[in-house]
């Protein structure tokens, strides 16, 4: 793979040179376990602190709200399973267009008794009118992701919890508001405690971090897990702590550029380009990060990206995790309002800060020629 061809950096991204090196300097000079006494032990517990407070400082909350996971997945399921706990089941509210790593809970849920409601999510955004019609006064749990990862769509989350707030003192119960901010790390900005949210998921691996390391916010940190396995985390994730992820998580996101204008820049010409050739763009013009541009052809998804691939250029047929089950993605665009004829031929190219705009300029014209070729 050649680097500057890359363009599926929201599947996953290359570690940068920062945080690598920070990974095996902690992994050298951090031997001890965090939760051992000794000096060791000690020494990396100090620092497992230190890399905590980091975090709350760029995202604007306290550490200890912050809970270091596997990876974003584990940090939703961390939420989402602990609903089982529930001795009198309730609604969950979805979005239509969640990662698979919401969705999926909705068969297990609906097995046990809730009332699962999907919301429509047109054009990649909830409308607060469709939220707040859908809570009721059993409504436990609402999660609506802050980044669309097909799509690149924005949701106004803090108008969305505004709803909720709103809700709750109608019907005197809290409601929990989970957002996956996963695609929104790093491309947009987030105060979490503006925000308002109840619970929030990051992953490393889409900011030039390592992968396997992820992050869950907890306003108040009352969670209950389904196991709490040795009682790290506050109970919250049990397992021996990463640091070296860690810690090199938190370097990526303190390295990662956070001026996406030179992205935006390239995405719009691209856009441009697929538009002036009659190629359909399924992302939106506005309310989007940039990062993200899906577009849909007559060839089938399949069929182009190994096309691609063998010019040398990376991009998906959409959602790297939905392609794992057969469908799952075209799913996702269908809820965005657009036919199963263009669900088929999505492809998804995404930037990076470091993309090469000649190089992205190059892949859209390979995409134009293979297109009318076909």
């Amino acid at each position: 793979m050649q680097e500057l061809r890359y363009f599926d950096n929201a599947a996953t991204t290359k570690i940068c040179d920062a945080a690598l090196k920070s990974y095996i300097d902690t992994s050298l000079n951090y031997p001890g376990n965090p939760s051992s006494k000794h000096s060791e032990g000690l020494k990396a517990k100090k620092k497992l602190d230190e890399t905590r407070q980091g975090f709350a400082n760029i995202l604007k909350t306290k550490p200890e709200q912050l809970f270091f996971t596997s990876g974003a997945s584990e940090a939703i399921s961390i939420v989402l399973s602990s609903l089982l706990w529930l001795k009198r089941p309730g609604r969950v509210i979805f979005s239509a267009i969640e990662h698979e790593a919401v969705l999926s809970f909705a068969p297990i849920l609906k097995e046990k008794g809730f009332d699962v409601v999907i919301l429509k999510s047109k054009g990649g955004h909830v409308k607060p009118e469709d939220l707040e019609n859908a809570i009721n006064q059993d409504t436990k749990l609402i999660a609506i992701q802050a980044v669309n990862n097909v799509v690149g769509t924005i949701n106004d989350i803090k108008a969305l919890v505004k709803v909720v707030r709103k809700k709750e003192t109608e019907i005197n119960r809290k409601i929990f508001f989970f957002s996956d901010c996963v695609q929104a790390l790093g491309k947009i900005p987030l105060n979490l405690t503006d925000l308002d949210v109840d619970g929030a998921s990051f992953s490393s691996h889409k900011i030039h971090g390592p992968r396997g390391i992820g992050l869950l916010y907890l306003k108040r940190g009352d969670i209950q897990a389904i196991a709490k396995a040795g009682g790290q985390e506050k109970g919250v994730r049990g397992g021996t702590e990463n640091l070296p992820a860690i810690v090199s998580f938190l370097t990526a996101l303190e390295c990662y550029e956070k001026d996406s204008s030179r992205v935006m820049s390239i995405n719009h010409k691209l856009r441009n380009m697929f538009i002036e050739n009659n190629i359909k763009v399924l992302s939106p013009e506005n309310d989007i990060t940039g990062y993200v541009l899906t577009i849909t052809t007559p060839l089938p998804s399949e069929v182009l990206t190994r096309m691609l691939s063998d010019e040398g250029y990376e991009v998906s047929s959409g959602s790297a995790c939905s392609n794992n089950a057969k469908g799952k993605s075209e799913n996702v665009i269908i809820a965005l309002g657009y036919s199963p004829s263009d669900a088929k031929g999505t492809i998804r190219i995404s930037f990076a800060p470091e993309s090469d705009e000649e190089e992205a300029v190059k892949l859209a014209k390979l995409i134009i020629n293979k297109v009318k070729e076909f």
